[in-house]
């Protein structure tokens, strides 16, 4: 098997504690150009993967004929990055949330549909077994009402803070609840959102909302609600599925709990999942399938969608109709 060879955008934690080491766990993969803003972290990377380091990404695809690029950037950095390796027909897997530019986002999705480009985003909850098993179990259910939560504390980076470059905790943390909302439930047609603010002044240049509830209202009829706290020292994070029959519970990369009226089963989340996703990828990236990949990039915009919708909601104090 010809060697698979990658480029990163970005170098940062997502980048070297996630993907990359998945990636030394595939055979005949090898990350051959990073590229980072930060010159002596890109050279230091590139040493330790003996790769070539670059601080312009833009030369980095010029001069290197890669076979996929992984976007790893911090939401406010994507700029046209993605519209780019569209065009030039490079296969990518970009973290979430994919764009804070729901306008750019959409134009590289439709690029990448008009060449059916092998894409992937950062939404590994996607690739567990357990999930599979909810799905399974979900198809021959009458659901009632689904309940999702990322409750917990403030991630420590500067730029989470400031809403213009992380987008909220909404668009950058609880998306993970809302896009596995959508994977087994569909899409969504209109959200209302509310926020609160005021606890977390002792946090300088803090401006996202401390807690917020959005309600979806799906496509099929189905309506949810998904809370989101970043001011606790304790929280939870994960799915709640309310069936007429039944209840299911899902902690979020941890267990799944079915519960009937004459049994309950529990399962616990044993994937690796960093390799799953990975794995998903360069699988699809060699047969060019993008078929294989559960999480591509035009899906995950839809996903990207609601949760722009819901800042737009919680902004106005309307409903809003998302146009994914």
């Amino acid at each position: 098997m010809a060697t698979t060879k990658i480029g990163f955008i970005g170098t940062g934690g997502i980048a070297q504690g996630f993907h990359m080491p998945a990636l030394e766990k595939i055979k005949d993969v090898q990350i051959v150009a990073v590229c980072d803003t930060v010159k002596d972290k890109a050279e230091e990377v590139a040493q330790k993967k003996g790769a070539t380091a670059y601080t312009d990404y833009k030369k980095m695809l010029a001069d290197e004929k890669l076979n996929a690029c992984y976007v790893c950037v911090p939401p406010f950095a994507h700029g046209t990055i993605e519209v780019e390796l569209a065009t030039a027909g490079v296969p990518f897997l970009v973290e979430k949330p994919v764009h804070l530019d729901l306008k750019v986002a959409k134009k590289a999705a439709r690029i990448v549909e008009k060449k059916k480009l092998v894409t992937s985003s950062g939404h590994q909850d996607r690739y567990q077994k357990i999930i599979d098993k909810a799905q399974k179990f979900l198809a021959k259910k009458d659901v009632a009402m689904v309940m999702g939560y990322w409750m917990g504390g403030m991630p420590g980076v500067p730029w989470w803070r400031r809403k213009e470059m992380s987008g909220g905790q909404i668009v950058e943390q609880t998306i993970h609840i809302f896009d596995l909302a959508r994977y087994l439930f569909g899409d969504v047609k209109t959200v209302f959102a509310s926020g609160s603010k005021g606890l977390m002044k002792h946090v300088p240049k803090y401006n996202v909302e401390d807690s917020s509830a959005v309600t979806l209202q799906f496509q099929s009829g189905l309506v949810g609600v998904i809370f989101s706290s970043c001011c606790l020292e304790r929280g939870r994070s994960g799915l709640d599925i309310y069936c007429t029959d039944s209840f299911v519970e899902y902690k979020e990369r941890s267990s799944l709990e079915i519960t009937q009226a004459d049994r309950r089963e529990f399962y616990k989340m044993t994937d690796d999942l960093a390799l799953a996703e990975n794995k998903a990828f360069i699988d699809a990236v060699r047969t060019k399938k993008p078929d294989k990949v559960r999480s591509s990039y035009p899906d995950c915009v839809k996903t990207l969608a609601v949760c722009i919708a819901a800042n737009e909601s919680m902004a106005t104090g309307k409903a809003v109709k998302v146009t994914g």
